[in-house]
C-alpha cells in the first residue's frame, strides 16, 4: 500500500481505523454534483470514501510532482553540458576513486 497524506499522521496505524475528525466542505455545480453521484453509484463506494480516495491520490501525486527537482531550461542545459564535459577529477576525486577501488575491487 502507498503511503498516503492519511497514513502519514499516524504512523503504523491502518487509514480506515485512523481518528477523522476534520471535515472540508466545498461548493459545485449541479451537473458536477450529479456526475460525481453517478460515479459514486457505479464505484459501491460511500461518496466521502470516493472523494477522499480521489482526493488522496490528486495529494500524492502534486507532492510527489513538486517534490521532485524542477530546473529552468538554462540549468538543464548546463547539467547536460556538465555531463556531457566534465571536468578533469581534482585531487579529492581522485582520492575517492582509489578509495572506491580498494573497496570494491581489492586486487586491482
Amino acid at each position: 500500500m502507498t503511503n498516503t497524506v492519511l497514513e502519514q499522521s499516524i504512523e503504523g496505524t491502518d487509514e480506515t481505523r485512523q481518528a477523522k475528525n476534520e471535515r472540508i466542505a466545498f461548493r459545485t455545480t449541479t451537473r458536477f454534483r450529479q456526475q460525481l453521484d453517478r460515479a459514486v453509484a457505479l464505484s459501491g463506494r460511500s461518496r466521502t470514501d470516493f472523494i477522499t480516495a480521489a482526493l488522496a491520490d490528486k495529494v500524492e501525486d502534486e507532492l510527489r510532482h513538486h517534490h521532485y527537482l524542477e530546473l529552468s531550461e538554462w540549468d538543464m542545459k548546463a547539467l547536460l553540458d556538465a555531463i556531457e564535459n566534465p571536468p578533469p577529477p581534482n585531487e579529492a576525486m581522485l582520492r575517492g576513486i582509489d578509495r572506491w577501488r580498494k573497496h570494491f575491487h581489492p586486487s586491482k
